[in-house]
C-alpha cells in the first residue's frame, strides 16, 4: 500500500472514529479535518463499504439467553442460542453466523483449528470473515466426502476456513469412508495419513456437526455413504446421530457398529481431548443429538437456535414427570409408562385423572360441565413424554 493509500485509509479511521466512538455530528468532524460535511458523509460511507466500520446487530434475545442460562446450569456447557425460523435453512444461517463470531472472537493467533463438516458447519465457514491479523491454522478432523455436496467437503471447508483465517490447511487425503475394514486400517497406517491424526492432538479447538440418524437429516445418507437400511438399523440400535462420523446414543454413550470400522475420522475419545469442541445444530429434530452430545461431554460451547434449546431442555427436565397448571391450581405426575396424562382443573373436580382421555367425562353435573367447557375453567391438557 502507497503512502497516499496508506493517508487516505487513516484519515478514514479518524472520521470513523470521531463520529461512531467520540459521537461528533458529520458537521463537527468537516470542521476538524478541512472538508465540507458531504464529503464526511462520504467518507463515512467508504469506511463502511471498505470494512474499516463493521456493524454488529446482536440479536440474540432476553429469552435466547435465559435459553442459554438454562443449558449452561444444567450440562455445564457455554451456549449461544439463536432465533429460529420455521426455514430450516434460514436457522442454519443464523447459528452459522453465531459460531463465526464466537470463532473469530475466541480463537487466538497461533491456534490449530480443527473442523469436521455439515451442512450447519458450511454456513460457520461461509460467514466468517476474512481476518489479517490473526493466524489461525486449520486441520480437517474427517475424511472428504463426496463431489455431489461440495458445500460440505471437508477438505473444501478447512481450504475456504484457512484462506479467511490467514493460516495454513492440513488436508486429510483420503475419503471419509471406504469399503472395508481392512482397507481402512491399511489407509490409516500410511505415512502421511498417521502423520495427520498425530496432528490433531495439537488442537485447541474444533467445531464439529451434530448429525442426524434420521434419513431426512442425514448427510451421510444424502451423499451416499450409508443407505435407508442402514439408517434404519442405526436408529434400531440406538444411535441417534453423529459427531464426526462417530455414532452415539441419546445417553451419550459410543455405537460400535460395522460402519465405524471403515470410517476415516477422529475418534470421540481423541476428540474430547481437544480442550474446546464448539457443535452446531438447529432444529427440534436435532433434539436427540444434541442431547446425546450434551450428556456424553464431547462438547464444550453448544450454537443452536431456540426450537432446539427448548426441545433439549423440556426432553431433560428433571421434574419433566411434574407439570403444573397455567393457574397454579393443581399439580399432575406422570408415570414413565403413562404416554398421555389428562388433567382436569381443579375448578371442576379436585381430582386429578391420570391415564388416557376418557371416553365421556365424568357424570357429575353434565350442564355445569358444558358451561365449563365454554368459559374455559375446564382444562383438558394431553401431554407428550
Amino acid at each position: 500500500m502507497d503512502a497516499g493509500a496508506t493517508d487516505k485509509r487513516d484519515l478514514l479511521i479518524a472520521v470513523a472514529k470521531m463520529y461512531y466512538i467520540e459521537g461528533l455530528s458529520q458537521q463537527e468532524i468537516a470542521q476538524k479535518v478541512h472538508v465540507s460535511r458531504p464529503t464526511v458523509s462520504r467518507m463515512l460511507s467508504t469506511a463502511l463499504r471498505e470494512g474499516i466500520v463493521q456493524i454488529r446487530i446482536d440479536d440474540v434475545s432476553s429469552y435466547g439467553l435465559d435459553l442459554a442460562r438454562r443449558l449452561r446450569q444444567r450440562f455445564g456447557v457455554h451456549a449461544i442460542v439463536v432465533p429460529g425460523s420455521d426455514n430450516p435453512e434460514e436457522s442454519k444461517q443464523n447459528v452459522g453466523a453465531a459460531a463465526a463470531r464466537y470463532l473469530e472472537a475466541n480463537v487466538p493467533s497461533g491456534s490449530l483449528l480443527g473442523i469436521a463438516w455439515g451442512s450447519t458447519l458450511s454456513q460457520v465457514v461461509k460467514n466468517i470473515r476474512p481476518n489479517t491479523i490473526k493466524k489461525i491454522d486449520v486441520i480437517q478432523l474427517i475424511g472428504g466426502m463426496s463431489d455431489r455436496t461440495k458445500d460440505t467437503d471437508a477438505n473444501a471447508m478447512a481450504l475456504m476456513l484457512s484462506r479467511a483465517l490467514g493460516g495454513d490447511s492440513y488436508l486429510l487425503q483420503a475419503p471419509f469412508m471406504v469399503q472395508s475394514k481392512v482397507l481402512r486400517d491399511l489407509l490409516m497406517d500410511e505415512p502421511h495419513i498417521r502423520e495427520h491424526f498425530a496432528k490433531i492432538q495439537e488442537c485447541s479447538v474444533a467445531v464439529v456437526g451434530l448429525g442426524s440418524t434420521n434419513p431426512e437429516l442425514s448427510a451421510q445418507f444424502r451423499t451416499g455413504h450409508i443407505t435407508y437400511e442402514d439408517a434404519k438399523r442405526l436408529r434400531s440400535e440406538g444411535a441417534v446421530g453423529d459427531i464426526c462420523g462417530r455414532y452415539i446414543d441419546i445417553q451419550g454413550n459410543q455405537c460400535h457398529t460395522a460402519l465405524s470400522d471403515r470410517m476415516i475420522a477422529v475418534t470421540l475419545e481423541d476428540l474430547k481431548k481437544i480442550p474446546v469442541v464448539v457443535g452446531v445444530a438447529s432444529g427440534r429434530m436435532k433434539t436427540d443429538i444434541i442431547t446425546g452430545a450434551l450428556r456424553g461431554r464431547y462438547i464444550d460451547v453448544l450454537v443452536t437456535d431456540e426450537q432446539a434449546a427448548v426441545s433439549v431442555l423440556e426432553m431433560t427436565e428433571p421434574e419433566k414427570n411434574c407439570l403444573k397448571a397455567a393457574n397454579g391450581n393443581a399439580i399432575i405426575k406422570a408415570a414413565a409408562n403413562n404416554p398421555l396424562p389428562v388433567l382436569l382443573h381443579k375448578s371442576f373436580s379436585d381430582t386429578v385423572i391420570l391415564g388416557k382421555p376418557p371416553s365421556r367425562l365424568p357424570r357429575r353435573s353434565t350442564d355445569r360441565t358444558k358451561a365449563h367447557i365454554r368459559q374455559p375453567s375446564y382444562i383438558l391438557l394431553p401431554l407428550s413424554f
